[in-house]
């Protein structure tokens, strides 16, 4: 029997699968608006969230159901053996047993790998706390794909705000440095600013937010502050409100730059700026889920 394909951080992607996966994520789309394809039929997804979750969880249960298959899922850790004690090895190994793929969100950095280890089938990670997020990556992708011919022409992306512990950051710039002509900012305060292992030798760190870079910078990736993973509540209040985008900062964007969002937003981006043209985090939302269709058909190999 042959080991599991399990989806478990952006490392594991090469410039040719990142083009087939965003190859065949705009097939998913195409089947999706056609009510979905059913190549999963009779197969079943295990949903384990042990962290809050509305769009990841969501997305990846809708693109089960588009693709034919059926859902389990565990989304309170209040009500489950977590709270007994239960190890996640234990668990996998018993929920593997019910499903055919397993989408799972930890608390801790490098759990959904350890899940990997002992599951009997494909692992697919939905955050695994300030670690990483790579399906959140892949459409972060796929949304830019739609606008700007990355890797054809230049590109500058900027990231702002938790860079520290924002895992879609972590994931979505190893993505990005495959590509050539792409130039990352990181613009964060020192205390929650990109750490180290992530930077390449081109990337630039800013502590503001100047208009320079915003009128240079064809996306602008913002992210909450991660108040549940600061170890010093000072520290979090000192930053919570560092960056505000409000539509005369939105603005200052070059003509068709975009403002990305993996969303909850809490206060960075006021409600003003919904209706702008560069606003992208709701397409950017939607766009989860024909990626995570793909992917599940991917690691099941429909």
């Amino acid at each position: 029997m042959s080991e599991p394909l399990h989806i478990l951080s952006a490392d594991q992607f090469d410039l040719a699968d990142l083009d087939r996966l965003m190859a065949r994520s705009a097939e998913m789309e195409k089947a999706l608006a056609a009510g979905g394809d059913p190549i999963c039929q009779g197969q079943i997804l295990g949903a384990l969230f042990y962290e809050p979750s509305t769009r990841t969880r969501l997305s990846f249960e809708t693109a089960m159901i588009r693709l034919g298959g059926q859902i389990i899922s565990e989304t309170d850790v209040t009500f489950s053996s977590a709270v007994k004690g239960e190890v996640i090895e234990d668990t996998i190994r018993i929920v593997g047993g019910y499903a055919d793929v397993v989408a799972i969100r930890t608390q801790h950095k490098g759990e959904a790998k350890l899940a990997a280890h002992y599951s009997p089938v494909p692992v697919l990670n939905g955050g695994d706390g300030a670690g990483e997020h790579p399906t959140q990556a892949l459409l972060d992708l796929y949304t830019i794909t739609k606008h700007f011919e990355i890797g054809q022409r230049p590109l500058t992306v900027s990231f702002v705000g938790d860079l520290r512990y924002g895992r879609t950051v972590h994931s979505l710039a190893k993505l990005l440095s495959q590509f050539e002509g792409v130039k990352i900012n990181y613009v964060a305060p020192e205390v929650i600013q990109i750490p180290d292992e992530y930077l390449r030798d081109s990337d630039e760190k800013h502590h503001e937010l100047s208009d320079e870079v915003l009128s240079s910078s064809d996306v602008i990736y913002g992210t909450r502050m991660q108040k549940e993973r600061f170890e010093d509540m000072e520290d979090f209040h000192k930053v919570k409100h560092a960056f505000v985008f409000s539509p005369e900062m939105v603005e200052k964007l070059p003509e068709g730059g975009k403002l990305l969002h993996p969303l909850p937003r809490a206060g960075e981006i006021l409600q003003a700026v919904d209706s702008m043209p560069q606003a992208c985090y709701f397409e950017q939302a939607l766009n989860g889920v024909p990626v995570r269709m793909a992917l599940i058909a991917e690691v099941l190999g429909k």
